[in-house]
């Protein structure tokens, strides 16, 4: 059987990381491995849904004593590594017997039942209806664009408000027959945003559709004020002034118009595109559970298929040309020694019954056929955040022309090129999209080009942050937004300043040594939060509670930090501390946006990627700072600087910053 992930780096794509480690909390309440990738600030999400967490199977199986933590913990990182259901992998190892999975399997149903759990299950439904293998997709592509539309051309109406207001204020009155030119104008930006496939359920990056919506905003509003500069536009009364005001507020009204529609109404069952994952190894579970975990990309995942025989459940669906149904074989495994006769038949129509094979196929779990069928546990798909993992490859033509789906995923990697290239052909052709996710983890994701080379398929990764044009546009941002922001905010400094001063006993700056670009020293300056005997304090908190002392080796901070003033706690709540480095922003030591600045002494713990980070200008602030920030580990922050450095563009950028302001006015800082 060929193996569809090779040996590679780690996953990258932030999104994967944190539905992996919520997949293994939910599957035992054990400590959760290594994670294999990184958040990228959640451009895309946000978490996977914890639910019902006693009636799940690890949990279940340690309370019964029926396998070890630690035998759990292999079996989740075989499972991880190449799918399948982890009672199969369990009895597999010899960790577990097949009557305490079977006897788990019972009270896991009966827990859901006593929690008034309304999960459907995915068995039972295939059961039920065989033509598609109970699959279901409630997702309307058309509803959804019809949905973006609608709401596109109520921000760009609204936005033209604020012209009228500027007319009003500037000019004592309102000229009402620019409505047509305003119409017009909303149109023709409609149709260019509809040509940058701006309307697609299938969302592009953030920082990508900010891009777009920038480019394509400005582009129609420079045509307007020149036909209006020529005399061209003759029923067009407005001047600099209106233009300007109608420019910059449509800027900001409808990015933010489309990122709360889609982050209130992508949950919903009928947003999005209907996709089939085809692999169930490493790759295509973790892409499963990111798009489960990140709604917003429009892809929702109805299936996954694979030719592995060891990854399905012990329920599979095929398809022979001689049926409308598929073929539904159930590979079960005893229960004989613990069910009484009235749980059998009070448990029969949903955990029992009788579609047992005559015999399993080579290399499956045995069954004991000599026993009554009512003695065995129906078949179960395997699944990955509830998505089944069906049937082999050959099922996804059927399953598209019958559920009319148009997007497939190949998350197959480690896959060599005839192979891939087979299947594609085999399995790709009812499929209007073919999203083919390349063996190229740890490349730049985001704005990155197919280039052509002399009829070879190639991807352009450019180096933005080598680049001169690049470096000059970003510190011309950096000089503008911090002087023009310091201006504002100066009254407010000294205020804490002041406070600071009231509070505790030493200066009211801290300054420390940190790394720059190209791994040259600078002094970077921050309010001071820490009391002067600050670190005699942590030692003797680290010294008396192991707790603390594991948790400051992981993160490097403490939540609750001895350390730490009263002020200084409502200064790093809300990132206040981190103000005076706009001084070190102006003078060039630093950016607004950029990697963490890093200690010298931290260079051992970041796995050689402080080549790649120094590269770039620290910042003020950064993509780990926008994300989960206090979950995320030493060497997940180093991952998350990785990535950034990687994928820079002016839109990142923007897209960090307004992402700062949130977090600062929610106050999600340590």
């Amino acid at each position: 059987m060929t193996r569809e992930d090779g040996e590679r780096p780690n996953l990258e794509p932030a999104e994967i990381i944190s539905s992996t480690e919520h997949s293994a909390k939910r599957e035992v309440n054990v400590k959760p491995r290594t994670p294999v990738g990184v958040m990228t600030g959640s451009i895309l999400g946000g978490p996977v849904r914890e639910s019902h967490r006693s009636a799940f199977l690890g949990d279940i199986l340690l309370k019964n004593g029926d396998v070890t933590a630690e035998a759990f913990q292999k079996a989740l990182a075989i499972q991880e590594e190449r799918g399948g259901q982890l009672g199969r992998i369990l009895v597999s190892m010899g960790a577990s017997s097949e009557t305490a999975i079977a006897r788990a399997l019972i009270e896991q149903l009966r827990l859901r039942k006593q929690d008034g759990s309304k999960e459907t299950d995915l068995s039972a439904a295939a059961r039920e209806n065989p033509a598609v293998a109970g699959l279901k997709v409630l997702c309307r592509p058309k509803l959804t664009i019809f949905t973006l539309l609608v709401t596109e051309a109520v921000a760009l109406f609204a936005s033209a408000g604020a012209g009228f207001l500027a007319e009003r204020i500037f000019r004592g009155t309102v000229h009402t027959q620019e409505l047509w030119v305003i119409g017009a104008s909303i149109v023709v930006s409609m149709l260019l945003f509809a040509f940058l496939d701006l309307y697609s359920p299938l969302a592009k990056s953030t920082p990508d559709e900010l891009r777009d919506i920038v480019t394509g905003t400005s582009i129609i509003h420079v045509v307007l004020f020149v036909l209006a500069l020529s005399g061209n536009l003759t029923s067009s009364h407005w001047h600099i002034q209106e233009r300007i005001a109608w420019w910059a507020t449509t800027l900001f009204v409808v990015p933010i118009v489309r990122a709360l529609v889609r982050s209130r109404l992508s949950r919903m069952a009928w947003w999005g595109i209907p996709v089939i994952v085809l692999g169930a190894a490493k790759t295509g579970r973790l892409i499963v559970r990111t798009l489960k975990a990140q709604p917003r990309s429009g892809l929702k995942p109805v299936a996954l298929l694979d030719d592995d025989a060891s990854k399905h459940g012990t329920l599979r669906a095929s398809y022979t040309n001689e049926t409308v149904d598929l073929d539904l074989r159930s590979i079960n495994v005893s229960a004989s020694n613990f069910l009484s006769e009235s749980t059998r038949a009070a448990l029969a129509d949903e955990l029992l019954g009788p579609d047992i094979d005559s015999g399993p196929p080579s290399g499956e779990l045995p069954t004991d056929s000599s026993r009554p069928s009512s003695w065995f546990p129906r078949g179960k798909f395997a699944e990955v955040e509830g998505v089944p993992l069906v049937g082999d490859l050959s099922l996804g033509p059927i399953l598209a022309k019958r559920l009319k789906i148009p997007y497939a995923i190949v998350a197959m990697p480690g896959v060599d090129s005839p192979r891939l290239l087979e299947i594609v052909e085999r399995v790709g052709g009812k499929f209007s999209h073919l999203l083919v996710i390349p063996d190229l983890f740890g490349f730049a994701t985001l704005g990155v080009p197919a280039r052509t080379v002399g009829g070879v398929l190639g991807v352009e990764v450019r180096q933005q942050l080598l680049l001169p044009w690049p470096r000059t546009t970003k510190r011309v941002i950096d000089v503008f937004l911090t002087c023009l922001g310091g201006i504002c905010v100066l009254p407010f400094l000294m205020v804490i300043g002041l406070l600071i001063k009231l509070d505790s006993k030493g200066p009211i700056f801290y300054k420390q040594k940190r790394l720059g670009r190209d791994g040259e020293h600078f002094m970077a300056f921050k309010f001071r939060t820490m009391h002067g005997d600050g670190e005699d304090r942590l030692r003797a908190v680290l010294e008396s509670d192991p707790a603390l002392r594991a948790e400051y080796e992981i993160y490097h901070k403490l939540k609750k930090d001895p350390r730490v003033t009263r002020i200084g706690r409502v200064l790093r709540k809300y990132s206040l501390d981190e103000f005076p480095q706009l001084w070190s922003v102006v003078v060039g030591d630093m950016s607004l946006v950029g990697p963490r600045p890093y200690i010298e002494r931290e260079l051992p713990e970041m796995n050689g990627q402080e080549k790649l980070i120094l590269r770039a200008t620290p910042g003020m602030t950064g993509l780990w700072q926008v994300s989960d920030r206090n979950a995320t580990s030493f060497i997940g922050r180093v991952h998350i600087d990785v990535h950034y450095v990687r994928n820079w563009s002016p839109w990142l950028d923007m897209y960090i910053l307004a992402k700062t302001v949130g977090v600062v006015v929610r106050g999600s800082g340590v």
